[in-house]
């Protein structure tokens, strides 16, 4: 049960000391630490001398509080004026709230009648052991009567006090070397982050120069390629179709395979520089009316010629409240083209499915293209649409060179168009790509310029 412990009277200079005695006492007893200890003596002593100066009948009581468990100091008497800081004389004869309460956890003052009373509130650890207040008082009241003598008592704390105040300038000045260390090692730190970002915005300035310059280059290396190339798959043609009959099998088959090599070095430069063009922002957007039965109809004319399989067919689902669109009609069957020869490229047996539907009450039009070939990991599905990345892990990887630049126009493509490119596919069962991109084109800004065509 907490309850007041000891009462003590504020006389003279002396009782100050004895109640800073007894404050310190009292927090020892209730296993406070030193420091804490320290912070209530010298919070009761800044009261306790005002009280004693400028009071009337002052007085101090010792108590415990179980709810929470605290060392409660309460001095009654102080007057009015020193309390609101009213009091003659020098700063120091005026009562500190703020600096009080950094001392001790709570401090509480009020006022009546003239007469004003502090309470200081030290807690203890939630599970201190509090003694009894009879066994308690006991003791105090034992260490008064048995103090030596009031001016060796005084001596001794005045000793203890300080002791006290030694020791915290000692640490205050040590604390302030530390700081002045610390000063000394962030400024040091930011003078070297100032260097390595300075040092990597340079690195940075650099690397975009040289990755301009090695885009430029390889951009003009790529449509230099494309004469000679052409030159080449035109002189290949030329062979296979005057030399007829009269070639050498072999040799005919050699200019088969120099043809379709030439035929692929053109569709993987074409598309580097379709690429390269879109990440420039050069795009033109040119709007027109699309409808997508004729778009099927000249994709379908288009496809017919592509080598494929004779096994793979190639089926164009019909087209049910698919509505008109407003948008890049080249662009759409450009995406689309590429998908159909994805699909061709990778199924040897089945069919090469192309499909479109309308999304959100024809506001969207979304089209497919399935094939039947190998299919895709999930791990995979991600990445196809990523400039040269090469899929297959398994025995599948020779089958699986890649999906070149094909992909990542498509979907650079159907962004423009402000739309979206998907995948979903199943290891063995084939994939399905889609482009769902608006009915009505709508330009969002940036370097695209959009030309309507009526």
């Amino acid at each position: 049960m907490g309850g007041p412990v000891i009462r003590l009277p504020l006389r003279s200079q002396e009782d100050v000391l004895l109640t800073r005695r007894r404050a310190r006492d009292l927090a020892g007893f209730l296993q406070l630490g030193a420091e804490a200890q320290s912070r209530l003596a010298t919070a009761v002593w800044e009261v306790a001398r005002l009280a004693q100066r400028h009071g009337t009948e002052a007085e101090v009581e010792l108590a415990i509080d179980d709810e929470p468990a605290a060392a409660v100091v309460t001095i009654r008497g102080i007057a009015h004026a020193a309390l609101t800081g009213e009091t003659p004389g020098e700063a120091g004869d005026r009562l500190d709230l703020a600096k009080l309460r950094q001392l001790v956890d709570r401090v509480e003052a009020s006022d009546g009648d003239g007469v004003a009373f502090v309470r200081l509130t030290s807690e203890l650890e939630p599970d201190a052991w509090l003694p009894g207040l009879d066994e308690l008082a006991h003791v105090l009241g034992s260490l008064q009567r048995h103090e030596s003598g009031e001016s060796e008592a005084t001596v001794n704390e005045l000793r203890m006090q300080n002791a006290e105040l030694v020791s915290a300038l000692a640490a205050l000045r040590d604390r302030e070397r530390e700081l002045t260390a610390l000063n000394r090692e962030l400024v040091d730190t930011n003078r070297g982050i100032t260097a390595l970002l300075a040092e990597l915005g340079q690195q940075a300035v650099e690397l975009r120069e040289r990755a301009a310059g090695s885009t430029s280059f390889l951009n003009a290396l790529t449509h230099e390629l494309r004469t000679p190339l052409y030159a080449i798959r035109g002189m290949a043609e030329a062979i296979l179709r005057e030399g007829g009959n009269s070639l050498h099998p072999r040799l005919r088959e050699d200019v088969r395979l120099i043809d379709g090599a030439m035929e692929e070095a053109l569709d993987l430069v074409n598309d580097h520089l379709d690429l390269a063009r879109l990440a420039a922002g050069r795009e033109i957007v040119r709007v027109s009316e699309v409808r997508v039965d004729e778009l099927f109809s000249a994709l379908r004319g288009i496809v017919a010629h592509l080598p494929r399989s004779s096994e793979v067919a190639i089926v164009f689902e019909e087209l049910n409240g698919v509505p008109i669109l407003r948008t890049d009609g080249f662009k759409l069957g450009q995406i689309l083209r590429n998908y159909v020869v994805n699909g061709l490229k990778f199924t040897e047996r089945g069919e090469v499915r192309v499909s479109a539907s309308a999304l959100t009450g024809g506001a969207h039009v979304r089209f497919a293209v399935s094939d039947t070939g190998p299919g895709l990991d999930v791990s995979d599905q991600s990445r196809v649409f990523e400039d040269f990345v090469q899929l297959g892990r398994d025995a599948r990887a020779s089958e699986l060179r890649g999906f070149g630049l094909g992909l990542p126009i498509c979907k650079r493509l159907a962004t423009l168009l402000g739309g979206e490119v998907g995948v979903t596919s199943e290891p063995g069962r084939g994939a399905t790509f889609t482009a769902t991109i608006p009915a009505v084109f709508a330009a969002t800004g940036g370097d695209v310029e959009v030309v309507e065509e009526g």
